[in-house]
Order: structure tokens, then C-alpha cells, then sequence
């Protein structure tokens, strides 16, 4: 990484204040992953690849990647009191076509400081308000998608045949953003609040879609449309209380975006883009929904709700995909206290968030097994009557009165297929962070020692959910592409606590 940056700073004029910068950068990003493995092993239990029953398979796996960039800052600042920024840059990156491998994007951004402007209110002791434009641009993160490459093959002298569609039209991702907001300190800074709001477009973002297998790809590379996200974010900081020996403070964030899909690439032949999959449910958009909308099988119910049996006393399995949920939280949140008696210190975290969904997988497996909780009902009468109706053959709904043995029956309705009824809330709330610190008086510490203190802290140390597997905060990997809203076989979190000792000299 390569770059350097010119700087200049000065008052022009008696009250205006001027800083400008100009600098380039040169990346340049090479990789090389090595694979092995052996089928079966000489001396069982002892994984080395020396053990193998024949020789380790090797794959190589090569990947560069350079981004070149120009870029230039302008700021003014008059009377300390208004302020105004102007930031300019230009990328090159070679992992788009020559015709397409560059963007400009520009920002401004201004402030004012209103409690400099005007006479406020005594318990107003600060506001500030700003405004920003900005636009960004952004290459693919992967190379080698822009042309057919061949891979290199686990066969000495061969080589793999690409299994994802390049683009040679490929164009980079651009995001523009608005953003404004005020800061305000009350009662000489004993209370601090911040509130921003933002409206942020995405447009061209480069995906890795599913396609026809029969084409001889199982994938492709596409620009995807425009995404719009708007949200408001809320920071509240207040000092409780701050007394000589004591003092309590207290932090609290809190965040909300809606995510909706503007528009679809026109090449799609549907009305709708399947982003990704996970199992057996699809993160699929369409035009007025969100980027993390989920869609599978789900219950065939009546106009009123009822889910429909046969005459099996099983859920009726239906033919079509459906939406099932969003994978986005309608907020999040999070709020920190700290307490200080005299040369003690105790913090602790609280965050979460409220809504969405989550398709699991382990639900699915745990349940047909008879592992979770709500399996237990049925199995001291050996039967299941499933709540809903039957097609009484004339067209008309009765109830369901079909005995079934409850093995039979959880492996129908939890069916891996059916991601209805594997979805589940993902509202979560969790004891974060936790923290106690000494710092030990100075009598205590030697000529040589400034400061020193010791410190017990834990993270993600209680859980409370109604998600009945492990963490409702997880998601899928397929292949590089992480899909929200869906758990294949998640590892149970983990909980870490610890002792850290400071000594400052």
C-alpha cells in the first residue's frame, strides 16, 4: 500500500480558517490459498496429512487485486462557527472491464454552530446542526469476474471449468447518501443527545445470483438494481450523578432503517431477483420489498387462516413458494451504565433488537427428532390431531379430527422444506459486556508506575430470547456470501471472560 497526502492549513482572512489536503493511493492485494487433504487415513484418529492412505491432494488458489486513487479535501471554517467541507476522490480498480473501472464521487458537508449564532435557552449549553451530500463507488470484491478464467484443478496438468457466469459489462456500485442532524448538550454537558437521520440509495450492486444449471453455470454476475435504506439513529448520554466518590452515567443508542428494493435489473425475466439461498429458503426481492425478505414453503391455509390437512391428518404441501418474513429487526438498541466508587469501576451493556426472522434449520432436524421442548406434546396419548381443517370434498372446510402418531407428524409439519414453520422470531435482548476494575492507589505502585489498574470482564455473558436453538444473532455463509436470516447448523456462541492488568508509566 502506497500513498501519500499534501497538506495545507492557514487563516486566509482574519476569521476564516482554511485546511486543504490532496493525496493519491496505490493498493495492490495479492493472495495464494493452499488446500489439502487426504482420503482415508493409515493409523486412524491421527489427522496428519503424513497418515493419509495416499498422497495429499493440493489445490492452489491465486487471487490480485490493485485499486489506484486521486483524492482531495477542501474545509472552511468562519468565525468558528460555520463550517463547510468538500472532499473529492477517483478510483481505479481492476476488477472491472477497462470500459467501466473507474468512478468520481464527490461530498459536501456543513454544520453550524446555532449556540454561537444566537442566544439560547441557559440549558442549552451547546447545538449544532448538519448536513451532508456524499456520493461513494465500489468495486468487485472478488477478481477474475469480468472474463471466462479457468481454475486450477486438483489433476496435475488440468484445469476447472468456471461454474459462475462473468460480466464483461460489469459497472461499479454507487451509493449516495443524505444525511442531517443535530447534537445537543443540556445542563452544562450533563446530558448529551445526538439524532441523525439518513437516507442512503444503492445503485448497480454486483451479485452473485442463482441461474438455470442447464445454461452450465449455477451462477452469475449481475448489476442489481437500486436499494434505498432510510433510518433514524438516536445517541443519549446523561451524567446521573457525579459526586466526589461517586458517579453514575448512562448511554443509550438506538437505531431504525427501512430497507426497500426501488428497482430491478431490467434483464430479469421475473418480477422478482433471488439474491441467494440458504437450505431450502430463498433471499428474493422484489420492487416495494426489502433486500432480506425471505421466501419457501410454507402452510396451505383458507382465507381465513386455518391450515389445511388431507386426509393423512398432514399438512397439505404446497406447490408454490411464499414470502415468510424479513430477516431485518425493525430496531435496535442498546444501553450502557457505568458506576465509580472511589477507585471502583462497574459497567455493564445491554443491547438487542426487536423483530425479524430467522429459518433454522437445527429447528427443523431437533424437532423431527424429538429434541426440542414443544415435541413433548402428543407423546403421552401416542397421537397428534392437527390443528386446522380438511377439504370435506365439496369445497368446503372442516375441522381436522385424523389421528397421528407424533413421530410421523413432527417430521411432516417441521419438514426441512417448510420454512414456515422452522421460522422463528429473532428478538433478542444481551448482557454484552460486564466489567469491574480496581485501580490501585498510588500509594501502592512504586516511583516508576504513573497508573495501574485490574480488571474482571466478561462478554455475551446472558442470553434472553424465545429462539430455541442457540443465538438468534447468526446467519448463513454460502459459499463467500453471508445470507441474514438463515441458520444451517450454527455452533453454539460462546461466552468469554477474562483478567486484564494496566500498568502505565
Amino acid at each position: 500500500n502506497t500513498d501519500f497526502l499534501l497538506s495545507y492549513h492557514d487563516k486566509v482572512l482574519k476569521d476564516v480558517d482554511v485546511k486543504v489536503s490532496a493525496g493519491a493511493n496505490a493498493m495492490n492485494s495479492t493472495s495464494r490459498t493452499y488446500n489439502a487433504y487426504v482420503d482415508g487415513l493409515v493409523v486412524p484418529d491421527v489427522y496428519k496429512f503424513t497418515n493419509g492412505a495416499a498422497s495429499p491432494t493440493l489445490v492452489v488458489k491465486d487471487g490480485n487485486r490493485k485499486v489506484n486513487s486521486i483524492y482531495g479535501l477542501a474545509a472552511f471554517g468562519y468565525k468558528d462557527k460555520y463550517f463547510i467541507d468538500f472532499t473529492a476522490r477517483k478510483d481505479w480498480w481492476s476488477t472491472l472491464p477497462l470500459n467501466s473501472n473507474s468512478m468520481f464521487y464527490p461530498s459536501v458537508n456543513a454544520s453550524v454552530i446555532l449556540s454561537d449564532v444566537f442566544t439560547l435557552p441557559a440549558r442549552i449549553s451547546f447545538l449544532k446542526l448538519r448536513a451532508s451530500v456524499a456520493q461513494a463507488g465500489f468495486d468487485a470484491k472478488s477478481p477474475y469476474m469480468t472474463k471466462k478464467y479457468f481454475e486450477e484443478s486438483e489433476f496435475a496438468g488440468s484445469a476447472t471449468a468456471p461454474t459462475v457466469l462473468f460480466n464483461d459489462h460489469l459497472l461499479p456500485e454507487k451509493q449516495t447518501s443524505f444525511e442531517t442532524g443535530i447534537e445537543l448538550r443540556l445542563f452544562k454537558g450533563r446530558v448529551r443527545a445526538d439524532l441523525t437521520y439518513y437516507r442512503n440509495n444503492t445503485e448497480n450492486q454486483i451479485l452473485n445470483i442463482p441461474i438455470d444449471p442447464s445454461t452450465g453455470y449455477s451462477r452469475k454476475v449481475i448489476n442489481g438494481g437500486k436499494v434505498r435504506n432510510t433510518g433514524v439513529e438516536v445517541v443519549l448520554n446523561t451524567k446521573n450523578i457525579s459526586a466526589k466518590d461517586f458517579t453514575w452515567s448512562t448511554n443509550i443508542t438506538w437505531a431504525k432503517n427501512n430497507n426497500r428494493v426501488v428497482s430491478l435489473p431490467a434483464e430479469i425475466e421475473n418480477d422478482f431477483l433471488i439474491i441467494n439461498t440458504g437450505g431450502n429458503a430463498y433471499q428474493q426481492t422484489k420492487v416495494g420489498g426489502t433486500s432480506g425478505d425471505i421466501y419457501g414453503f410454507g402452510f396451505l391455509r383458507t382465507p381465513d387462516g386455518k391450515v389445511i390437512y388431507n386426509d393423512k391428518g398432514l399438512p397439505v404441501q404446497p406447490t408454490n413458494v411464499q414470502y415468510i418474513g424479513s430477516a431485518y429487526p425493525a430496531w435496535k438498541g442498546g444501553i450502557q451504565n457505568e458506576f465509580r466508587y472511589k477507585d471502583f469501576r462497574f459497567s455493564f451493556l445491554l443491547d438487542g433488537q426487536y423483530g425479524g426472522i430467522i429459518y433454522s434449520q437445527t429447528h427443523h432436524k431437533m424437532s423431527e427428532q424429538g429434541k426440542l421442548k414443544h415435541t413433548l406434546y402428543g407423546r403421552e396419548e401416542n397421537y397428534i390431531i392437527g390443528d386446522g381443517v380438511v377439504d370435506d370434498g365439496t369445497g368446503k372446510y372442516i375441522p381436522n379430527t385424523t389421528k397421528v402418531l407424533p413421530n410421523v407428524y413432527y417430521a411432516e409439519y417441521y419438514r426441512r422444506a417448510n420454512v414456515e414453520s422452522n421460522s422463528l422470531d429473532a428478538s433478542f435482548l444481551k448482557l454484552r459486556e460486564a466489567r469491574v476494575e480496581w485501580a490501585l492507589p498510588k500509594r501502592f505502585l512504586g516511583k516508576f508506575f504513573q497508573g495501574a489498574s485490574l480488571a474482571l470482564y466478561g462478554r455475551d455473558l446472558l442470553l434472553l430470547s424465545s429462539f430455541p436453538i442457540f443465538d438468534p444473532e447468526t446467519a448463513a455463509l454460502n459459499g463467500t456470501t453471508i445470507m441474514p436470516g438463515v441458520e444451517i447448523g450454527q455452533l453454539p456462541s460462546t461466552r468469554t471472560m477474562g483478567v486484564n492488568l494496566t500498568v502505565k508509566f
